[in-house]
């Protein structure tokens, strides 16, 4: 904050430094001064917050002086161009929007038009306006668009700097996804086949056919199965990672549920899939099947299971019903099972409910798009290829616009001076039959619609009371002096052929 603070201090002694000296040697009303030095001094403070705003005041400030200045014999202010131009970059570089950078420019440069329009004669301002209008590519577009492309390299910089980050952040998460596809392969092979062991050992410890010591050991047997299970949950629980997307089996869901009836559960299975699965949709249904049966077998011994997947207006719907357990239930519930599922059917493009039912049960649904599934990032190749895009436009950009825009105004600026020329036009054998004394309105019948709008004037001052014209004797770039006319209580009093170049004018202008 310090060091902001001296520079913004510094900025403005150095621009108030260049309005000081010239207003200095001007010999410039104080007033004026002490103004300029405010108008920077408030443009400065709000820089960073309204850059446009900065902008405008400064540039508003010296349209002002340059409106009532330019073709007087005092001179123009130019001062503060400077701080226009610093305060121009220094908008491209906050990152103004180029929306509102070409509508404070628009409304500049018409309010400049406008004040010129009131301050002199029309060809005068006209010409005048587009002369500035093409400077003001130098001044002002050409700071803006050098701040803007400066601040898509350090927006590139950034750029570079977090897309590092980000892939070692995807190495992270692909070593944890590696770890998460060994967490789930045991969880839903080693899990699903230790269940149905212990489903199997518990059916033979309710066999009345079999020995007592038989059935005993068939009950450690199914105790050590559920120990196994619990074991097994706690090593998925330190391998797996929630957010890594895990491989399921290509077992289908028939097979899937013909082998868990064939292991004792009660499974009736509907499935009526008329369209095509995505692969990633395919086995998020397989894992939701297969988690949801391992879920009964250990949580509702002896309940009825009912599968059903459907397809309807372009989504696959799975549901798992069981009616509840009808023996008794001594396998602990973590809850991992069904998280995992969530974010399968998630990163498929839907959603998992699962919850008791009213009457008794449990009952899971999924839905998700048959088409779904989560698309990749862009590649690094893909990232290359749109920021050299982008830059290739930037650069296209800063170079064209200006370069469009000054060939576009100077040639409005030259087809307005050759108009004004054109129309400035007295011939010689006119300009001889003006004689000395003639009223202003007999000469005018003479005289061309326009003046010159880029007179001789320098080196001449009228006497007082005296106003002078100056016309053309030949369209322009082709001769080298002009007529001045002058007049004084409304008639002729002085008539004069000027040198209009660094040529004296032939004799044969000299009539």
């Amino acid at each position: 904050m310090k060091w902001r603070l001296l520079g913004d201090v510094g900025l403005w002694a150095a621009l108030s430094f260049l309005v000081l000296g010239e207003s200095g040697a001007r010999n410039d009303p104080y007033w004026y001064r002490a103004l300029c030095i405010a108008v920077l001094a408030l443009a400065i403070a709000i820089r960073r917050r309204w850059p446009l705003l900065a902008l405008g005041v400064v540039a508003w400030t010296e349209i002002v002086v340059l409106a009532f200045a330019l073709g007087s014999s005092n001179g123009v202010q130019i001062a503060l161009i400077p701080a226009v131009s610093v305060l121009s970059y220094l908008a491209g570089r906050r990152a103004t929007q180029l929306r509102h950078f070409v509508l404070l420019c628009v409304m500049s440069l018409l309010g400049m038009l406008v004040l010129a329009l009131t301050a002199r004669l029309a060809t005068e301002a006209i010409l005048t306006w587009l002369i500035t209008l093409l400077s003001s590519l130098l001044v002002v577009v050409l700071p803006w668009l050098i701040g803007r492309y400066r601040a898509q390299q350090a927006l590139l910089a950034t750029a570079g700097w977090e897309r590092a980050e980000r892939l070692q952040l995807e190495i992270n998460q692909e070593r944890l996804r590696e770890r998460s596809r060994i967490a789930e392969d045991m969880h839903d092979s080693v899990g699903h086949e230790l269940s149905l062991i212990a489903l199997r050992a518990a059916a033979l410890e309710l066999d009345p056919s079999l020995p007592e010591q038989h059935r005993l050991a068939a009950g450690e047997l199914r105790q050590a199965a559920g120990t196994a299970t619990e074991r097994l949950g706690e090593i998925v629980g330190v391998l797996r990672d929630q957010d890594a997307p895990t491989m399921p089996h290509d077992e289908s869901v028939r097979a899937l549920v013909d082998r868990a009836v064939a292991s004792g559960l009660s499974v009736q299975l509907t499935e009526q899939v008329d369209d095509v699965l995505a692969p990633m949709v395919d086995r998020a249904v397989h894992r939701v099947v297969q988690e949801s049966l391992t879920n009964a077998s250990k949580h509702a011994p002896g309940a009825a299971v009912t599968v059903t997947v459907t397809t309807r207006d372009d989504n696959v719907q799975v549901d798992i019903t069981d009616t509840g357990a009808t023996k008794p239930v001594d396998a602990p519930s973590g809850g991992r099972g069904l998280d995992g599922l969530r974010e399968r059917v998630r990163l498929a493009g839907g959603s998992l409910t699962a919850a008791k039912q009213p009457h008794g049960g449990f009952q899971v649904t999924a839905t998700m798009p048959c088409a779904g599934g989560r698309p990749e990032p862009p590649t690094a190749a893909v990232e290359r290829a749109t920021v050299r895009r982008s830059a290739r436009r930037g650069l296209i950009t800063a170079i064209a616009a200006p370069v469009l825009l000054g060939v576009l105004i100077g040639a409005v600026a030259l087809g307005y001076y050759l108009l004004a020329g054109y129309s400035a036009i007295l011939k010689p054998a006119e300009y001889d039959t003006l004689a000395i004394g003639q009223s202003k309105q007999e000469v005018a019948k003479v005289l061309p619609r326009m003046q010159m709008i880029d007179a001789p004037t320098q080196g001449y001052t009228p006497p007082n009371g005296w106003t002078c014209q100056y016309y053309r004797p030949a369209p322009p770039f082709t001769s080298n002096y002009v007529y001045r006319l002058c007049f004084a209580n409304g008639a002729l009093v002085a008539k004069a052929v000027v040198q209009s170049g660094s040529v004296p004018p032939t004799p044969e202008g000299n009539r």
